[in-house]
């Protein structure tokens, strides 16, 4: 089972995808466009939040918790039993503590695709593409890859409509497997302490 859970965990912060041709990105049309643009301003303006979630991969697996985010930099996944795992971005790292195993590992937050929703003005131009736009009665979805290593993977954020409101991101790996983080409950612009946003090893010895 920890194998199971860390494994869901990791692509929350990895976000290890199946190669993107650029050849095969489609150009963006004036509505395209203009979806994307709705997109940016809901989310500069999700300055925090807190919501439930519920993860899923595609062998079964399942967790939930509640997950955290205050911009610029700061995120918190907070798993519940069985899973012992904790995600925490504190606006230089993302670290990942594994509970089971007493393993604690750090990534360069900016270095990961998930900073694209932790940027203190985000953008998905520049440093990111958006590969694809889809619209439809249900939800909105948009694609997007790093713009110099296209290849490393994507994200796809998925929003309801009328009010957009971020529903759920999908990681998809290098043989298709797809992970989804659901949200609900979602509190938008919430006070939070700062220590949510911390890690000492310490607390862990």
């Amino acid at each position: 089972m920890r194998k199971t859970f860390k494994s869901m965990t990791s692509a929350v912060f990895l976000l290890v995808i199946c190669v993107v041709s650029p050849n095969a990105w489609a150009e963006l049309n004036a509505e395209d466009k203009a979806q994307v643009a709705r997109i940016e301003a809901y989310l500069n303006s999700l300055n925090s939040m807190q919501a439930r979630f519920l993860q899923l991969d595609a062998g079964g697996g399942v967790a939930i918790g509640d997950v955290y985010m205050r911009r610029p930099g700061r995120m918190r996944f907070e798993y519940e039993p069985p899973a012992q795992i904790l995600v925490v971005a504190d606006g230089t790292w993302l670290v990942f503590r594994d509970n089971e195993i007493k393993e604690t590992t750090r990534l360069p937050l900016f270095s990961t695709p998930v900073s694209v929703l932790l940027q203190e003005v985000i953008s998905l131009s520049g440093d990111v593409t958006v590969t694809k736009v889809e619209n439809d009665s249900k939800a909105l979805r948009v694609t997007v890859v790093d713009t110099e290593n296209p290849d490393e993977g994507s994200i796809t954020l998925v929003f309801s409509d009328e009010p957009l409101q971020l529903r759920q991101w999908l990681v998809t790996d290098a043989q298709g497997a797809v992970t989804s983080i659901s949200i609900s409950n979602l509190q938008k612009n919430v006070a939070l302490r700062n220590d949510l946003f911390t890690f000492f090893d310490s607390d862990y010895e």
